[in-house]
């Protein structure tokens, strides 16, 4: 017997969605409106979620045939425009319109107890970085980001920082609304990834003041103008230490004396070395507290063998009992790489399709496409009925690949009848759910 998660399947998380636009007002003439707001952003949610860039045509043709389609019955979708169309009201739309989404999905895990597996040390880790989600040589906005190439040709990108919630022991991770990293007019200076972070940290400090943060991120965001706008509101930092980036202190690591600790798993041991009141550089009066950790194996010929994990500067009170977690802490920051964009650019989420360039459209989509993955991450984490299908799907892209093409095919009344279906036809038995 499967329970659905009352606040977590997939209709409560789509009610979710359609609450964050319970006040917009759309600005477009009434008589001139073929298709609301809520419904064009509800296609677009829907297209990423299933992955597919075609859908829409599937759905038009279903809606012939049956007066209804599988966007109304999983979605709540009346009327659904043309891609054309789509793009351009999409664009239209206000930015921080989306962020009551990310909030309202973090306040329904929260109220589930599934966030208190995200806590750490009774913090949260939230791992930063940059992501470039769109590139040309041709095609170009006025927010587009420009590089010279060696070859003379400007390339036009656009990208967003992006921040997510993660933990060591959990596979899943929860993303947060990003920032985009983008020009604008009258802007002589290009953005990037750095001044898009300071303007980030507020915002997710105002969204969420009772939420504690680890913050996790590369060598390019320890410097001191960054750390002491941390400090300067109580809050932690483990950031990655990189020599070319920052010289001073790795010449101060050879001259100082460290603590050190060793653990053994059994198959490896981990050496630590801590380094105490470290100046971040020669030109700031922070200092930090270095992590220092080996991986030490034997090699063919019996010879013990290190070979460095990494380096992070901290703020956070390192000795023997804390130094193995910090550490742990520290390395989820690759989670951001592995588990967030890089499934995203190889899992069939289209991330860097030239999903609309006109309007500033692109970033829109971006957010959809996050959105999509955020639901996705949830459904893994919490339904039941979702995992089993999961168990059937031999690849996790063979899985949503079948379940794209039941959705364009057949009609039916919910996300949970469509993902019955999906078993009783892989010969398994239908779960009875309550």
């Amino acid at each position: 017997m499967i329970k659905i998660k009352k606040h977590l399947s997939l209709q409560p998380l789509i009610s979710g969605f359609k609450t964050a636009f319970d006040d917009y007002v759309d600005p477009r003439r009434e008589n001139s409106v073929s298709y609301t707001v809520l419904d064009t952003a509800l296609s677009g949610l829907a297209c990423m979620f299933y992955k597919s860039s075609s859908m829409l045509n599937f759905q038009t043709r279903m809606e012939k045939a049956e007066f209804k389609n599988n966007l109304q019955t999983q979605f709540g979708v009346i009327d659904t425009p043309k891609d054309n169309q789509m793009r351009e009201i999409i664009s239209d739309i206000p930015t921080d319109k989306f962020k009551g989404v990310f909030n309202d999905y973090q306040a329904k895990l929260q109220r589930n107890k599934q966030l208190d597996k995200f806590r750490f040390n009774s913090k949260y880790l939230v791992a930063i970085d940059a992501t470039q989600f769109y590139t040309s040589e041709d095609i170009n906005c006025q927010c587009c980001l420009t590089q010279k190439k060696r070859n003379g040709k400007i390339e036009y990108s656009h990208k967003a920082l992006q921040p997510i919630i993660c933990h060591p022991d959990q596979k899943q991770i929860l993303p947060l609304m990003p920032e985009e990293i983008r020009n604008s007019d009258g802007t002589a200076k290009q953005d990037c990834e750095i001044n898009a972070a300071k303007r980030l940290l507020p915002k997710l400090r105002q969204q969420h003041p009772r939420m504690p943060f680890i913050w996790l991120a590369d060598s390019i965001y320890a410097t001191a103008p960054f750390i002491q706008g941390i400090m300067d509101h109580d809050e932690s930092y483990i950031f990655r230490i990189k020599k070319g980036d920052h010289k001073h202190l790795y010449e101060h690591l050879e001259t100082t004396e460290y603590q050190s600790h060793k653990t053994t798993d059994g198959k490896s041991t981990i050496s630590y070395r801590w380094y105490y009141d470290t100046p971040l550089n020669n030109s700031t009066d922070i200092k930090v507290t270095v992590i220092q950790a080996f991986s030490i194996k034997k090699d063919k010929n019996g010879k013990q063998v290190p070979n460095i994990i990494g380096l992070w500067a901290t703020n956070l009170e390192v000795d023997r009992k804390t130094v193995k977690d910090i550490t742990k802490a520290a390395r989820a920051r690759w989670k951001i790489e592995n588990e967030c964009f890089n499934h995203l650019k190889n899992s069939g989420y289209n991330l860097a399709h030239n999903w609309g360039h006109v309007k500033g459209e692109a970033f829109h989509f971006y957010i959809l496409i996050m959105l999509a993955f955020y639901i996705h991450q949830i459904l893994e984490l919490t339904d039941e009925l979702f995992l089993w299908c999961r168990r059937i799907g031999r690849t996790f892209k063979q899985l949503w690949g079948d379940l794209e093409f039941l959705f364009r095919i057949f009609l039916f009344d919910s996300w949970e009848h469509m993902l019955c279906f999906y078993i009783e036809k892989n010969k398994e038995i239908p779960p009875q759910i309550v």
